[in-house]
């Protein structure tokens, strides 16, 4: 398979900047294609995924304007579960979407945001 200069560049920021070891294990996760920022065996916290999200637009020059972020990182119930909370504030239980590498190189090449 051959790289493109995007997926090469894609890949770099990511390796360079955000795929860092962690807590408690032994090296940090390999870097494919494949690996998803939203979910897996490390997802980030929704705090971080936005900082890496502002980030890859700024860099690679990606219109965000049909990015939605919830899709990637949806509400979390945090400290009080749903049967505790008044029915005005339950928080409903959706799954995250896997926000992978791959998307982000596509999407750097179309200039836009291609997914959603």
């Amino acid at each position: 398979m051959v790289k493109d200069s995007i997926e090469e560049a894609v890949l770099e920021w990511y390796e360079s900047t955000y795929n860092t070891k962690p807590l408690f294990a032994k090296s940090k996760p390999v870097l494919t294609l494949e690996t998803s920022l939203s979910t897996g065996k490390y997802p980030w916290a929704r705090e971080t995924g936005d900082e890496i999200m502002q980030d890859y637009f700024e860099r690679f020059k990606v219109d965000s304007r049909d990015f939605n972020f919830l899709t990637y990182w949806p509400y979390e119930k945090g400290l009080w579960p749903n049967f505790l909370r008044p029915k005005s504030q339950k928080v409903p239980d959706v799954e995250p979407k896997p926000l992978t590498i791959q998307m982000l190189v596509e999407s750097a090449r179309a200039g836009r945001w291609i997914y959603d």
